[in-house]
């Protein structure tokens, strides 16, 4: 089978569909979830697709509706995002302007999934960001601190004999040794940050809502990523937005 998230629309067994890039055509023959059948999978669903024959698929190819089939160019009009287009929130940065495209695209994505709520967006990237977007729609700012990667950089950059590490998920919370002693200090100085930014945000504001994104979210603990929203794909939703509000048709 061949597994992906429902982007848009909605997928049914029977249905004719067609690949992209390839352009072959072919029929679904099953969708399940978990090992469990479904005649009909809708947006963000998790699925494994089965298909009537064997075909040539690979990461990133897409399997679209034949009716439907986006469209293909290898010529597209650049949009830069910035805080001078056309923005679906209130920005009260005190320097609007240097608020960074991903922050910005990160707002706009909770505009769109939860409006007039307040949400907390906490991206893992090379740094953590966090930003929030009141239930008045209003960007409120956040702050920014250092990731997992840079953390351990500058352990081993601004002293004289602390080796460098990559990056690993940790469960013991004392070290034994110096190296065990970094991943804990690493490690559970960023689940300790994180949970006291939640603990405030949720302290001052009603129903709180929150976001964890960015490539290294999934290097927290489970128990943590089960309390809160995990959207792998929560910049690509922000994009489209902004898209669709600043394009004229």
């Amino acid at each position: 089978g061949y597994s992906g998230t429902i982007e848009m629309g909605t997928a049914s067994t029977g249905e004719s569909v067609k690949l992209i890039p390839s352009g072959e055509i072919a029929k679904i023959k099953g969708i399940f979830i978990f090992k469990k059948p479904l005649k009909k999978a809708i947006v963000n669903q998790a699925v494994t697709v089965t298909l009537d024959r064997e075909v040539d698929l690979s990461r990133g190819d897409v399997i679209a509706s034949l009716n439907d089939p986006p469209e293909i160019s290898d010529q597209f009009q650049v949009i830069s995002v910035n805080a001078q287009m056309h923005l679906p929130f209130k920005n009260s940065y005190k320097s609007p302007y240097t608020l960074g495209s991903d922050r910005i695209v990160l707002v706009a994505a909770a505009c769109k999934c939860y409006p007039k709520t307040n949400v907390l967006i906490i991206d893992l990237g090379s740094c953590i960001t966090y930003d929030f977007l009141d239930s008045m729609n209003t960007y409120q700012g956040g702050a920014i601190s250092p990731g997992f990667d840079i953390r351990y950089k500058a352990l081993y950059q601004f002293t004289g004999n602390l080796p460098f590490l990559a990056s690993k998920k940790v469960e013991l919370f004392e070290g034994k040794s110096t190296e065990e002693s970094i991943h804990a200090g690493v490690y559970f100085g960023v689940l300790d940050e994180i949970k006291a930014k939640i603990e405030y945000y949720d302290h001052n504001y009603d129903s709180l809502i929150v976001i964890l994104t960015g490539g290294d979210a999934n290097k927290l603990p489970k128990t943590l990523k089960n309390s809160i929203f995990a959207h792998s794909n929560f910049l690509a939703r922000g994009l489209n937005y902004i898209l669709a509000i600043n394009t004229i048709s």
